[in-house]
């Protein structure tokens, strides 16, 4: 039996050229949303030098939303969503958020699934919500949350490892 590879979640330090062609081969068959100009972070999961998973988190309109949530085949159902979620909701905690955000289609139970058991709750406007929309859900910061995930306390590492 062969040995799952180790992964590590790490904050993306430095934006620089060489990160930046190897983030837009990583999401080249999907869109993803640019934010460079909003406040944000980006994080990545590393087995060795390999971008096994990536995601970010931005402020824009007064709230923090969590987007691109992606994990290579091959890497997942090894915990990598789950550290690059705990990590952007930890990153967006230190920057003073009471609630964070994230939207997604109502078919994509898997990442619906992976936020739930955070306590994130579907928020839908009566007027915005049909079955050709995505949906909004909101995490409010809780003392519940830290009890059940102390993990999420701001000034934890970022850094994290699966096996």
């Amino acid at each position: 039996m062969k040995k799952a590879p180790h992964v590590t979640v790490k904050k993306v330090s430095r934006e620089s050229g060489e990160w930046r062609t190897r983030f837009e081969a990583f999401y080249s068959d999907c869109e993803i949303r640019r934010v460079d100009k909003l406040p944000h972070a980006y994080f990545a999961a590393y087995s060795g030098d390999e971008i096994a998973g990536h995601s970010v988190v931005y402020f824009e309109k007064g709230r923090w939303v969590m987007d691109g949530l992606r994990v290579k085949p091959e890497f997942r159902e090894r915990g990598i969503a789950k550290a690059l979620t705990e990590a952007r909701i930890r990153h967006a905690l230190e920057q003073g958020a009471k609630e964070v955000w994230y939207a997604c289609e109502d078919g994509n139970l898997v990442t619906i699934c992976c936020h739930l058991r955070y306590g994130f709750e579907k928020v839908c406007p009566h007027e915005h919500c049909n079955a050709a929309t995505a949906h909004w859900y909101r995490l409010k910061i809780t003392p519940q949350l830290f009890e059940k995930f102390p993990a999420l306390k701001p000034g934890r590492a970022a850094g994290h490892s699966t096996p």
